[in-house]
């Protein structure tokens, strides 16, 4: 009896945590939209959830009826099932929602329960809150003891950065999975290697990946981690229990797939924008957002959906001349932006790896980022700020903790130290294929677990100095000599492949930059007007913008003007030559420009700044078309992006 006291403990915490921080949440839902907050997650899309609620099935109307159109579209609050017609016609062969199959059914089931209500959700959030924060703490208990951990969980519920985005269903209801998805795995590599269990395990995490597949299919990001993790990183080493690793490996695999397969099937028909999210992801916001110094190209000029669509489509037909316009979102659209996404990786790897490095910064420090803020106006305001008062966190506190943390465990284990490091660089470096809070928000876990270790390991080494110093340190000067070896030897890979890499990519990059100098092209006869006699399939257009700065006011700035809008967004771009060259010669400035481009815009007139304007006239040789400033010693500047601190 004695020996399941502990679990009968672990098991009553999990359950106060769930419930507990389950009602703080829903008392925070409730509070929020009482004061017109306005959850945002495609509410339009939901139909099917409405439909399942009323026992209709995962379908759509072929004609929505007006008060279903009110509900989806935030006119109303509620929808009664009673508004529907009884010879509604269904759709269900042009479902577009597939993707999110099991996040509708969740909704629809949820109102099944609550009634079909906006601001009644409050139930569903507070659960999916609950699990969380429940899950944090097992997770913190793998490596950290009782207290440290519900410290650790206690606060990741009282986070602003939680708590801001739980409204928001669509991108929140990731935080769980994830949770789910990295407890099955911190248990794969801490528990002695058994066939039952590993393959329990594996199965467990296909599992769960395939059903959070059928809510967010960003989780695709996470098929790989465990099947690294299983051949790399289990006691005993590499070389040892290969069958049974192949064994589990085909389990993940299989169960993913059966699991996940209605909404797998619907993807890959219909299509569902997975790269397209990347290439949004690569826009000049994530780079202030990364903290990256700018290179003197961009992948983009503008986040937006039509933006992208432009550019895979433009791309598509500089590939196959002859391919028609492709449907935004479909298979093809998918197959297009995944080939584009792979030609930038490829000419530009140096700058993939300082964004995933980049993100894995900001991921640990997420837990200080908001110390001080509250989640709302009058959400408990004493609490937050004797909790600001009680721990005043510093700069990088994030990254020290977690280097502590990852030595630490190092010391005690270097299998499990390496897991760590390849951990923290998985999971705290794939946000940046689209770094935007709502995407990277339930990772602030590992932080927090980072600062629990980081305290447990401190505590329980100054509560072993009280016993005395051991009279044998050698096995630990061995072990620290180990460690320390181990760090700078990593320190000394992950240097010297970041700076072959960007050798590499500087290599590249002269040669796509130099292709662009040498291209044919032709005078525009009219800059400051539209571009005449170009074939509505011919866009994008490439320009270049010749400038001599000597004879140029400080920061001539030259705009790429869109007067009639697109209509998802002005695609309008103002580049500036921020730092003058100290060299004589041109300034070149390339970009790509689409459809309802009307001109050129220069902020000096004077004679002899622009030295000419002209537009590409073979653009089949280049499947990336990018923006770019390149002064006349554009060599000597790196060609590749960096950290800004």
């Amino acid at each position: 009896m004695s020996s399941s006291r502990p679990w009968r403990v672990e098991l009553a915490i999990l359950l106060v945590l769930l419930v507990g921080s389950g009602v703080w949440a829903t008392h925070f839902w409730n509070r929020w939209t009482a004061r017109g907050g306005q959850p945002a997650f495609y509410q339009t899309y939901f139909e099917p959830a409405v439909m399942i609620a009323c026992g209709r099935g995962f379908v759509i109307s072929k004609h929505q009826p007006k008060p279903l159109e009110d509900f989806l579209f935030l006119r109303t609050d509620s929808f009664k099932c009673a508004d529907l017609p009884e010879h509604l016609e269904l759709d269900p062969d042009h479902v577009y929602q597939g993707a999110w199959l099991y996040l509708e059914t969740t909704v629809g089931w949820a109102w099944r329960l609550l009634g079909i209500s906006w601001s009644g959700m409050g139930p569903l959030f507070g659960l999916l809150f609950g699990i969380e924060i429940a899950l944090a703490y097992a997770i913190c208990r793998l490596g950290v003891g009782r207290w440290w951990a519900l410290f650790a969980a206690s606060n990741l519920a009282m986070s602003s950065t939680q708590l801001v985005n739980l409204p928001h269903l669509r991108d929140y209801a990731k935080a769980p999975f994830t949770l789910a998805l990295v407890l099955i795995i911190g248990l794969t590599v801490t528990r002695p290697v058994r066939r039952s269990t590993l393959l329990l395990l594996a199965a467990a995490y296909g599992a769960v990946l395939g059903i959070g597949y059928g809510f967010r299919t960003d989780f695709l990001a996470d098929l790989p981690i465990m099947l690294i993790v299983l051949f790399a990183f289990l006691e005993g080493g590499v070389t040892q229990h290969l069958m049974l690793k192949a064994a589990a490996a085909v389990v993940v695999v299989a169960t993913f797939f059966v699991v996940s397969w209605p909404i797998s099937s619907a993807v890959y028909t219909k299509g569902g924008c997975q790269w397209h999210v990347a290439l949004l992801g690569l826009q000049p916001n994530s780079n202030v957002d990364l903290r990256l110094t700018p290179a003197p190209y961009e992948f983009g000029q503008a986040y937006s959906d039509g933006y992208i669509d432009r550019v895979v489509n433009g791309y598509a037909r500089r590939m196959q001349p002859d391919r028609p316009p492709m449907v935004f979102c479909s298979h093809e659209y998918d197959v297009q932006s995944g080939r584009y996404l792979r030609d930038i990786a490829v000419t530009f790897p140096a700058d993939m790896a300082i964004r995933a490095y980049a993100s894995m910064i900001q991921i640990v420090e997420l837990p200080f980022r908001r110390w001080t803020s509250l989640p709302m106006d009058g959400w408990f305001p004493r609490l937050y700020h004797a909790r600001a008062f009680l721990i005043r966190p510093g700069d990088r506190w994030g990254t020290w903790l977690t280097a502590l943390a990852v030595l630490s465990v190092s010391f005690v284990s270097v299998r499990l130290g390496l897991f760590l490091i390849f951990f923290l660089a998985y999971f705290g470096g794939y946000p940046a294929i689209q770094f935007q809070e709502r995407h990277y928000f339930h990772l602030e876990f590992m932080g927090w677990w980072a600062v629990a270790c980081a305290a447990h390991s401190l505590t329980t080494a100054a509560w072993s100095l009280k016993e005395g110093v051991p009279q044998d340190v050698k096995p630990l000067v061995r072990r620290a000599i180990t460690v320390g070896g181990v760090a700078l030897g990593l320190i000394a890979l992950g240097a010297g492949a970041l700076g072959s890499v960007r050798w590499y990519q500087t290599r590249l990059a002269q040669n796509l930059f130099e292709a662009y100098l040498a291209a044919p092209k032709m005078a525009l006869p009219n800059p400051d007007g539209p571009l005449e006699n170009i074939a509505p399939l011919a866009w994008p257009q490439f320009l270049e913008v010749d400038v001599n700065e000597a004879a140029c006011a400080e920061r001539p700035t030259v705009t790429f003007r869109y007067t009639q809008l697109p209509t998802d967004g002005d695609f309008t771009r103002s580049v500036t030559i921020e730092h003058p060259t100290r060299a004589t010669g041109t300034t070149r400035i390339f970009l790509p420009v689409f459809q309802q481009f009307d001109g050129l815009q220069v902020s000096d007139a004077r004679p002899g700044c622009i030295v000419g304007a002209f537009r590409f006239t073979e653009l089949g040789a280049f499947p990336l078309l990018l923006g770019v400033t390149l002064p006349p010693d554009w060599k000597s500047l790196p060609l590749h992006q960096r950290l800004s601190d």
